[in-house]
């Protein structure tokens, strides 16, 4: 909330532009920033930053996220 960021679980080959491309294409969000990791238990998580003319909770309301 406070940065504004969303955290998504996403495909294991998945890079970054791929993630801010998908997130235009399917919700017309823009990131500003993306970053990912891998878990211990190999799953891959996003943090999708958002620009600041979008508001993540607004978002996460929107997508049915919350």
């Amino acid at each position: 909330e406070d940065h504004n960021t969303l955290e998504f679980s996403v495909d294991l080959q998945a890079d970054k532009k791929q993630i801010a491309r998908a997130l235009k294409q399917m919700y017309g969000i823009e990131a500003l920033k993306v970053n990912t990791l891998i878990r211990p238990d190999g799953r891959k998580k996003a943090y999708i930053r958002l620009r600041p003319k979008h508001d993540a909770l607004d978002v996460a309301n929107k997508i049915g996220i919350l």
